[in-house]
């Protein structure tokens, strides 16, 4: 855990401040967003492969930012704060720190996702319930393990190899016997030595967390917390920490001290599923931003690069709304990963819109095509004080100024997410009634 932590005001203020933002592509609009406050935001996306691609200029044509090849270019020294929102560079955080900037980011706490049943262990010591999962290596043993296990629902997953697959659920193998077939073909040899944690359903229970941040094992005092529909939508309410249910805040507590030793210093989102008996199951750990909510932060914290630039630095500050009620869709198109997607969006709505992988060439939006395979491309983003129904309402209204070929925003999602609502509420846990 770092010391000597700096007073706010022998700090220089944010309007004097440099910021190198440090990211894929998947977090763009947070740079754009941070530009409104620093000085200068540099961004540097990763490019360096024996064949670089002009793909992978995210952010180009934003006069807002300026584009670097590296880190270390004659701007390193001009510095104040280098910003991470995601994970996989860990030791590079860590490096920086040594040399005594001041990094966003969650540094080696990283391993905290990538590194599962690691994470496992550690929720075993601090007496945090595990569900029952089972190691596999080899395509062929998983096979034979969910066949063995037709009818049970299991939860495939991977390490730090996200970009082979992402999460999937398996109940009767002949259903996914597609997708096996698909992971072993796109594997090759790799097929035998790949590892896997497969996990047992939770059944009957309500999925919650915290999407917040953590400054050197701290929680802010308040924050916006909500309901996510993975890959489809979000809806939160700004409240006290204090005000969360026990159970939804069991992890971040007793996490408290394994954050500290990581010098964690960034966003981190809890996915705990609950139900009557009121324990709590974590059951994945995001540490970096988590889309969603991210997009709607943007908008909701008044004063969201101040969280950032003080919190890099070890101080906390504490969100500032903008509003009580929030909510984001997210858009959706099956071209965009393979294909240059072009973006429509009217100026009255352009606040309310976070895109990913974005350029402007022109004068006009692209996503540029980055081989994932994910449809998702960004989200519209609704808030009110009257209502999480109201947030909704703004959330669809903005979305009718976005448009694009192949373009699909999934407004339908949010019925589930109100559906979540309605059961947290039998539980006796719903924080979002006043």
């Amino acid at each position: 855990m770092a010391t000597d932590i700096p007073r706010k005001e022998d700090l220089k203020p944010i309007s004097e401040a440099v910021c190198m933002f440090v990211d894929h592509g998947l977090f763009i609009s947070q740079a754009l967003r941070l530009a409104e406050d620093f000085k200068k935001v540099y961004v540097y996306t990763p490019w360096e492969t024996a064949f670089p691609k002009m793909t992978s200029q995210v952010g180009l044509g934003y006069d807002e930012l300026e584009l670097v090849d590296s880190i270390f270019g004659p701007w390193y020294d001009s510095v104040d704060v280098f910003v991470f929102p995601d994970i996989n560079s860990g030791h590079l955080q860590q490096f920086l720190v040594n040399q005594g900037k001041a990094v966003w980011g969650c540094r080696l706490g990283e391993c905290l996702e990538l590194e599962r049943e690691g994470m496992k262990e550690i929720l075993k010591a601090l007496d945090l319930p595990v569900g029952k999962f089972t190691h596999i290596k080899g395509i062929e043993n998983l096979r034979t393990f969910l066949q063995e296990h037709d009818g049970q629902k299991h939860w495939v997953k991977i390490n730090k190899w996200r970009g082979t697959f992402e999460t999937f659920c398996c109940e009767h193998y002949k259903d996914i016997e597609p997708k096996l077939d698909e992971v072993e073909h796109k594997l090759g040899p790799l097929k035998h030595v790949i590892e896997f944690t497969v996990e047992e359903d939770l059944p009957d229970k309500v999925e919650v967390g915290t999407d917040g941040f953590v400054i050197d094992g701290k929680q802010p005092s308040q924050l916006m917390a909500g309901i996510e529909v993975k890959d489809l939508c979000y809806v939160g309410k700004f409240l006290k920490y204090k005000d969360l249910p026990e159970p939804v805040r069991r992890f971040n507590d007793r996490m408290e001290p394994v954050f500290a030793a990581y010098g964690y210093r960034g966003w981190m989102s809890s996915e705990v599923r609950i139900g009557k008996d009121h324990v709590g199951h974590m059951i994945d750990g995001c540490m970096r931003s988590p889309s969603p909510p991210n997009e709607l932060w943007q908008l909701v914290y008044a004063n969201f690069s101040e969280i950032i630039y003080y919190g890099a630095h070890g101080i906390m500050v504490d969100p500032e709304p903008t509003a009580k009620y929030g909510a984001e869709v997210l858009i959706h198109s099956s071209w965009a990963s393979g294909n240059w997607q072009p973006v429509n969006i009217e100026p009255e709505v352009r606040e309310f819109v976070k895109l990913r992988n974005s350029m402007k060439i022109n004068g006009r939006e692209y996503i540029s095509p980055m081989g994932d395979g994910l449809p998702e491309i960004g989200a519209v983003v609704g808030i009110s004080d009257e209502s999480i129904e109201d947030a909704i309402d703004q959330a669809f209204k903005n979305a009718e100024g976005v448009s694009g070929y192949y373009l699909d925003i999934p407004k339908a999602s949010t019925q589930t997410a109100l559906e979540q609502i309605a059961k947290l509420e039998e539980l006796g846990l719903n924080y979002f009634k006043d």
